[in-house]
């Protein structure tokens, strides 16, 4: 099955000369925050590569990891991205769009879990359980857009929708999406 770039759409083959990037190159840059679609072939990974250079300038070391100052100092600044459902900047100019962003998370609930929800159900109560793995993989759903949206230079997300979906027809399988519009604030 073919591959294609997906920031250039180059089919990705040994025959026509564009080589896929290593997924270890890959995650390396991550550790810098800088998001990198996969399938992406070497070419383009070069441009995130510049684009990783021009914002850590002297700090940044491709084949190292961050320093652990670095990494605090991240997670602060995604912790205190905001995120709204409304556009709070009524103002004209007030926001840069810088484009979609998303994130998702996907649980397993497990035989337990979907034996105790069965008898919860049956005996029409609330599940603690499946509300206890919504709440867990909802708060991973929000650190990866809120990740992405960092990496992108955001300093907010507007017009977040959530979106909570069943994918294997009552056999435990959880998928929380959200998606919304990374904004750069004055």
């Amino acid at each position: 099955m073919s591959k294609f770039c997906v920031k250039c759409g180059v089919n990705i083959s040994p025959l026509t000369g564009a080589m896929e990037q290593n997924p270890a190159k890959l995650e390396q840059l991550r550790k810098w925050n800088v998001f990198v679609p996969e399938p992406i072939c070497v070419s383009c990974f070069s441009q995130y590569l510049a684009q990783a250079e021009a914002r850590y300038g002297d700090d940044f070391v491709y084949e190292e990891d961050p320093p652990a100052e670095f990494i605090r100092n991240l997670r602060l600044q995604i912790d205190r991205l905001a995120v709204f459902t409304f556009n709070p900047f009524n103002e004209e100019g007030a926001y840069k769009n810088l484009g979609l962003v998303s994130g998702y998370a996907t649980i397993g609930t497990g035989l337990l879990t979907s034996v105790v929800s069965s008898l919860n159900d049956f005996l029409g109560e609330d599940s603690q359980i499946y509300n206890d793995k919504m709440s867990e993989a909802e708060a991973v759903c929000l650190h990866k857009l809120k990740t992405r949206a960092h990496s992108m230079g955001a300093t907010a997300v507007i017009g977040l929708s959530v979106s909570f979906t069943e994918l294997t027809s009552g056999h435990g399988m959880l998928m929380i999406g959200m998606i919304g519009t990374a904004v750069s604030t004055r």
